[in-house]
């Protein structure tokens, strides 16, 4: 039987600094291919001596020779993990969890709204849509929200994501007007979005981030009479072991390693504690 805690050895490729505490990882695997996954999955990763961690897949699915990872130093496992060098091996196993309703993306438009750290899992949706346009025909709409100009990831993919989604920003400070990488800075909480934009019609929403910016974007979502079964959530942030084992992740009925992490929102409004 195999060992469903075995890790696998990855090399780091690649580093880029995204933000002062945000690095982005390219890994290649050392002995075996890259697995497949799906965007919104999660991959467990380990330093010995350090422990592991749950963090999403932050790459196109359509690229077989290396995927990324994108991590913001807030422990000891990620302190460590950003000391690393290019060259430098890590642990990895995975991926868990069952990912973005992608057939209904495919068939539907669809609104992302990410704040903060929340962007990370929905780089890889991005990617991936941007690289296969004839699988995603539809409309996506992104309203994506940060404290501030520098707390904005993924900046230099912008001008490609834009040739195929509409996107929005907002930060809580900046001044209004401004520019980043020629999309257009409004200034306030992510919901002012709601006022200020011709929202996405036909279409499933996805939300990820702060569990108080959630409860806000699910009221204007409803608002805007999105359907409780057309409101999906990732609650990657409870993703523990990953397998189901330790239980850290229940919610109600439900593990989010096995079940999610993204439900929606018809599922678990009416667990308490849920978001």
């Amino acid at each position: 039987m195999k060992n469903q805690y075995q890790t696998e050895e990855a090399k780091i490729t690649k580093i880029t600094v995204d933000t002062p505490d945000v690095k982005l990882f390219r890994l290649e695997m050392v002995n075996s291919d890259v697995p497949e996954f799906y965007p919104g999955q999660i991959l467990e990763i380990s330093l010995p001596g350090y422990g592991e961690a749950p963090v999403a897949y932050c790459s196109s699915a359509s690229e077989r020779k290396y995927f990324e990872i994108c991590v913001r130093e807030i422990g000891l496992l990620t302190k460590r993990l950003h000391e690393l060098k290019i060259g430098d091996t890590i642990g990895v196993r995975g991926p868990y969890g069952y990912g973005f309703p992608t057939d209904e993306i495919k068939k539907r438009n669809t609104l992302i709204i990410a704040g903060g750290i929340g962007m990370i899992p929905f780089r890889s949706l991005l990617e991936t849509a941007c690289d296969n346009p004839d699988n995603y025909p539809k409309d996506i709409q992104v309203f994506y929200g940060s404290k501030n100009k520098e707390g904005l990831l993924f900046e230099s993919d912008y001008d490609k994501w834009c040739k195929k989604i509409d996107m929005h920003l907002t930060l809580d400070e900046g001044k209004e007007g401004e520019k980043v990488e020629g999309v257009y800075c409004d200034i306030g909480l992510i919901t002012k979005l709601f006022d200020k934009t011709e929202v996405i019609k036909d279409a499933i929403a996805i939300v990820c981030g702060p569990p108080v910016m959630c409860k806000f974007v699910i009221n204007e979502l409803k608002k805007h009479n999105f359907a409780d079964e057309d409101i999906y959530l990732s609650l990657e942030r409870r993703m523990e072991c990953g397998v189901g084992q330790c239980e850290h992740c229940a919610v109600g009925s439900y593990f989010v390693c096995k079940d999610g992490p993204i439900f929606s929102w018809d599922k678990i409004k009416g667990i308490e504690g849920a978001i």
